[in-house]
């Protein structure tokens, strides 16, 4: 072979021969390349996760996500919604009334609460003080205490007669359908009990404690209309008056004493993230009920229409006037519950929310207010 200037190349190098292994060593080499094998299988095998674990997988997040809602994210909610609500409750009461005293007019089985309070206002919405006023000016020309307490030590206070826009604007956020405004007029005044029916109060006339969610001052719950009902025909017969002196209120009643003379979605206002300072809901606990009278009052001085449990009414579901929808037959018979509960959201517990079940129903979520009638009383004067 010769290059591009004529010479002869030398040659090329000769291919060194290829190595040579022993047996053992080619054995040796067999057995790790199998190894090698087996465990890439094995990683593969790893990798491949099957089906029932990856919904397994899933299921574990899904409640992992479930319990930081419930008991990071919710309480961090109400917690930050609480230092926006505003000015607290005073810790000093507004000054104590003047009892009326001999001049009361008593009702049998009632006793004047002295000393008695007004409502704070602070937080309510406009119409509060109106209606506050009006209470106190009727208490004193009629001579009724604002709040009276009879034998079980259940408290009542003083609701004057007036005028009411029930219902609620197409504009409120949260309205149903039902929820058609008409004028209510409350022709006779009438006593509303200051808490919801509590467990200590059921217990004195009761045999057995329904209530799911323990405690004296918790309001008393899985209770149906009918057992509402034999409570107080107990309680009528415990204080010596007619049948129907004590009796659940009418929905129409209700929500007359919940609005407290405003016309917003709450007592505190149209804002659902202000109502933390006035119930005990879906979004500030969520964990059951809670002891009465904790929140604020409206401006009548009662506790607790908004949540913490629902309330059942005397009356059964039925349309509004100026609703011209026909009624639902299958649900006649249903009874109205009314101011949401410790589990639904702010917009579930607004004064014009209705609900209705069976009056068989039961629940932890189902309790009840008492009304105590003025109007049938036989009038007495304190001695």
């Amino acid at each position: 072979m010769h290059d591009e200037t004529g010479q002869e190349s030398p040659p090329p190098p000769p291919t060194p021969p290829p190595p040579r292994f022993t047996r053992a060593q080619l054995a040796q080499a067999a057995q790790h390349r199998l190894a090698s094998a087996e465990a890439a299988g094995a990683r593969a095998a790893r990798r491949r996760v099957s089906p029932w674990r990856r919904g397994l997988w899933l299921v574990e997040c899904l409640v992992l996500l479930a319990v930081l809602e419930a008991f990071v994210l919710r309480p961090l909610r109400a917690r930050r919604a609480g230092r926006q609500e505003g000015p607290a409750l005073p810790v000093t009461p507004p000054a104590a009334l003047v009892p009326l005293a001999g001049q009361a007019r008593l009702l049998p089985g009632l006793k004047e609460v002295v000393p008695a309070f007004p409502a704070p206002l602070a937080g309510l919405a406009v119409g509060s003080e109106t209606m506050r006023s009006a209470q106190l000016s009727f208490s004193a020309t009629a001579k009724l205490p604002i709040e009276v307490e009879n034998s079980l030590g259940m408290r009542f206070r003083l609701l004057p007669p007036g005028t009411a826009i029930l219902g609620s604007p197409l504009t409120e956020v949260g309205r149903g359908d039902r929820e058609v405004q008409h004028v209510f007029m409350a022709p006779e005044p009438f006593y509303l009990g200051t808490y919801e029916v509590t467990q200590a109060e059921w217990d004195r006339l009761m045999p057995t404690q329904p209530a799911h969610y323990k405690g004296a001052r918790r309001p008393v719950e899985e209770v149906t209309w009918y057992d509402c009902q034999q409570f107080l025909t107990a309680l009528c017969l415990r204080e010596g008056v007619a049948a129907g002196t004590y009796r659940l209120p009418t929905e129409a009643e209700w929500e007359y004493a919940c609005r407290a003379g405003t016309a917003t979605a709450y007592c505190g206002g149209n804002d659902p993230s202000r109502l933390d300072a006035f119930a005990n809901h879906g979004e500030n606990g969520g964990g059951g009920t809670t002891a009465v009278g904790l929140k604020r009052p409206n401006a009548l001085g009662l506790y607790d229409l908004h949540g913490n449990v629902w309330e059942w009414c005397q009356d059964r579901f039925e349309p509004y006037a100026g609703d011209e929808r026909p009624e639902d037959a299958e649900r006649a018979s249903w009874r109205c519950l009314r101011g949401g509960n410790w589990y639904v959201p702010p917009l579930d517990c607004r004064s014009a929310g209705r609900n209705r079940l069976p009056p068989a129903s039961q629940g932890n979520m189902l309790g009840f207010r008492v009304l105590r009638t003025i109007a049938t009383a036989p009038e007495a004067r304190a001695p």
